[in-house]
């Protein structure tokens, strides 16, 4: 299993420029004369501050497609949303956070992982030992000599 640990955020800005021009994903193009501005990453990732967190993953469940959630990642979690099928949700399953994607299929409300070597859960045989405690809003990886950590 996928476990999240909950981390503070410091709730002052933290601003970093921002390259308002697209880099592209495939043929590269000059960057001369592209506009810079400032972008506060508290206010993109941390939206409703009273009700965001920060969180970290250990595990590899959710490290195949579509998400890629590597072991390590941070995510930002917004606890205001209220969970969609398909979103990846933190949940807290018999008293221990986990990250999954949430599925709605005809019996009910699946938690499915990415990675195929791990089981989906049918939250229905769960009853109250299951909650979706909010929905994953950014995932942070950090890359180094173009490899996940």
């Amino acid at each position: 299993m996928t476990t999240v640990e909950i981390l503070q955020v410091i709730r002052e800005p933290l601003w970093l420029l921002q390259c308002e021009t697209p880099v592209p994903a495939g043929t590269p193009s000059l960057a001369d004369g592209s506009p810079i501005s400032k972008i506060d990453l508290n206010n993109l990732l941390v939206p409703h501050p009273d009700s965001t967190y920060l969180a970290r993953v250990q595990g590899t469940s959710m490290d195949g497609a579509p998400s890629h959630i590597a072991t390590g990642a941070l995510m930002a979690v917004d606890c205001s949303l209220t969970p969609e099928s398909g979103d990846i949700v933190v949940a807290a399953v018999d008293g221990e956070f986990t990250v999954k994607r949430l599925i709605k299929r005809t019996d009910g409300y699946w938690l499915i992982p990415d990675n195929p070597n791990h089981s989906p859960t049918d939250t229905s045989l769960l009853g109250d030992r299951f909650q979706v405690w909010g929905v994953v809003t950014y995932v942070i990886n950090k890359m180094q000599r173009g490899r996940h950590r």
